[in-house]
């Protein structure tokens, strides 16, 4: 009896221990269960699908630019004098052949006065000379001197009132007022610089355009134009010059010539040009977002069960966010959307639903 009382605390041990190895390896089987099934799902990439849609649809084509102004013209002095009157400020609109500038003129007004009564007195001359030649009452000589009179006093009267003109600073085009260098009561010199304007006529709006998309904008093609100063509105510009060569981006300078009636529209101001070409897709159409590599070298993810297939297409260009697809694909196959950086071909998936 002694004996068994010794043993009865080994006894107990071996059990206690015996059931801790048992509970043990429950918990290890549970939790190699748990994860072999997280290995399992962790391996299913849950993804958004589109299948392509039959049709026909418009092309658009919508870029943001700036305003440029194709002509800035810098008005120097061809006089000099006091500045009697001066008018327009940097913004200011200006109509061609409308006064910007009056210098001084008294003295030439009088000096062209003179040399127009010199000019046609030396008129008068060489007419009577003329006559009396005829009759041999003159020498030759005599003739040949009243010309040369003449020509003399013309060049001098048409000097002296290109000068008189010169008083004057006309504006050359219909524009805006960049700068303005003068004020009223300075003294003006041949040479000063007066003006800087910008020739309203000129004025485009310049955005970058990738090489897919010159051909559907050739020169001469229309564009609806929005400003963002203008509130909206939208105006009708036209394509008058494409860039020769690309940008480090690849894509190339185009010039939309836009009218400028509006004193609102200046050199730096942001806009967006709209191309819209009609009816020129058929095919499936797809976003292209699917697609992986460039439009040119394109592929897709197509769902085949409970997994993907890489399938290479030919697309082309429709706009920004869709594309049409030529080869490849079918109207059911199931296109990849979404999660494509975690996926190869065979990679199990799981679609997720819209």
């Amino acid at each position: 009896m002694k004996k068994i009382k010794r043993y009865l605390p080994v006894v107990a041990l071996v059990i206690i221990v015996a059931l801790i190895v048992i509970r043990l390896i429950g918990n290890k089987e549970k939790i190699d269960t748990q994860l072999k099934a997280m290995t399992e799902y962790s391996s299913v990439i849950p993804v958004e699908v589109a299948k392509p849609v039959i049709g026909s649809a418009d092309i658009v084509i919508s870029e943001n630019g700036v305003v440029r102004s194709g002509g800035e013209i810098t008005i120097l002095s061809e006089t000099s004098g006091k500045a009697l009157f001066v008018t327009g400020r940097a913004g200011d609109g200006v109509v061609a052949g409308s006064t910007l500038l009056k210098v001084e003129s008294d003295v030439l007004e009088n000096q062209v006065i003179l040399a127009r009564q010199s000019m046609e007195n030396a008129e008068r001359d060489y007419k009577r000379y003329t006559n009396l030649a005829v009759g041999d009452a003159i020498t030759q000589q005599q003739l040949e001197g009243a010309k040369v009179a003449l020509l003399n006093a013309r060049a001098n009267y048409i000097a002296l009132n290109k000068q008189l003109e010169n008083t004057k600073v006309i504006s050359p085009v219909n524009g805006v007022v960049s700068a303005r260098f003068v004020e009223k009561g300075d003294i003006v010199m041949p040479g000063n610089k007066l003006f800087t304007l910008i020739d309203k006529s000129k004025m485009a709006l310049v955005i970058k355009l990738p090489e897919a998309s010159l051909k559907y904008v050739p020169k001469g093609s229309r564009a609806s134009v929005t400003i963002d100063a203008l509130n909206g509105n939208k105006i009708t510009g036209v394509v008058r010059s494409i860039g020769v060569s690309a940008d480090m981006a690849g894509r190339y300078d185009v010039e939309i010539s836009i009218p400028a009636n509006d004193n609102r529209i200046r050199e730096g101001l942001n806009g967006n040009a709209e191309f819209i070409v009609k009816g020129e897709r058929n095919g499936m159409i797809l976003p292209r977002k699917a697609i992986t590599g460039s439009i040119n070298d394109a592929s897709v993810f197509v769902v085949k069960g409970d997994s993907v297939v890489v399938k290479r297409i030919r697309a082309g260009y429709l706009n920004e966010k869709d594309m049409v697809v030529y080869e490849g694909l079918s109207e059911e196959d199931q296109v990849v959307l979404s999660g494509q950086i975690n996926l190869t071909a065979g990679t199990k998936v799981k679609i997720l639903k819209r």
